[in-house]
């Protein structure tokens, strides 16, 4: 019996040291990891010497950015997202749009505001912003007309993204070649399995949520090396 409660004892003291090592490594590593980082960061905030960029983005991609390199939002693209037609169609009007005006969509079945954006050119079709990021329409109205008169119209850079599987039905050779068409210097975020070649069409990973933390997760030094890996930005917006 004695022999058994020794055993017992030995066993729950091991394992309570196995467990506090392990406790102990894995803080070491985030540490580690959070200071790795946080040089990555500031590396490439020292490689971009383009300090005054206007990003213009389908979605978050954007905003993400402009916190990487810690600049200001000299874009109205922020904490929003286009359909990538909508989008597309944006970035070919881009002055009519933006002297456009928002209004507020009325029966909206979404959990946050949507807007509907009309060209000072008549003929040009309306097209819908998601404000997913904002509590409010008028929140999300004010930020747009302030931010909008900050952009840089000779430092213009677009950015779009497929998200699979959301957005399968949608991505196709007509897609890719309408964003072709655009003016600006551009990239198209996308997974090469679809087959769409060019020099804007890059690999990325196929999970929307991948897509999403790879660019923002703090203190992680996959946020960097993935996304870098994958596209230079630094060289990017390179003017």
């Amino acid at each position: 019996m004695k022999v058994t409660i020794i055993v017992l004892l030995i066993f729950y003291i091991l394992n309570t040291i196995i467990m506090i090592a392990k406790h102990m490594i894995k803080k070491a590593i985030r540490k580690a990891l959070h200071l790795i980082n946080k040089i990555s960061l500031k590396r490439h905030r020292l490689l971009n010497r383009n300090k005054q960029m206007t990003i213009i983005a389908r979605d978050c991609v954007g905003g993400m950015l402009y916190n990487q390199y810690g600049l200001q939002f000299l874009s109205p693209t922020i904490n929003l997202f286009f359909t990538p037609e909508d989008f597309n169609w944006f970035c070919l009007h881009l002055k009519e749009y933006i002297n456009g005006t928002v209004i507020k969509k009325e029966n909206n079945e979404q959990t946050y505001p949507v807007g509907l954006l009309r060209a000072t050119d008549e003929s040009l079709k309306e097209l819908t912003i998601n404000f997913m990021h904002y509590n409010s329409f008028e929140e999300a109205l004010e930020k747009w007309e302030e931010r909008k008169k900050r952009i840089k119209w000779d430092n213009i850079f677009i950015i779009s993204t497929f998200c699979y599987p959301l957005e399968t039905d949608t991505f196709s050779n007509e897609l890719v070649n309408s964003f072709n068409a655009i003016k600006y210097k551009k990239v198209i975020l996308v997974d090469k399995k679809y087959g769409f070649y060019g020099e804007y069409v890059i690999d990325k990973p196929t999970k929307c949520k991948e897509h999403a933390w790879l660019l923002h997760t703090p203190g992680r030094i996959i946020t960097w090396k993935k996304t870098f890996n994958k596209f230079n930005f630094d060289r990017f917006f390179k003017k």
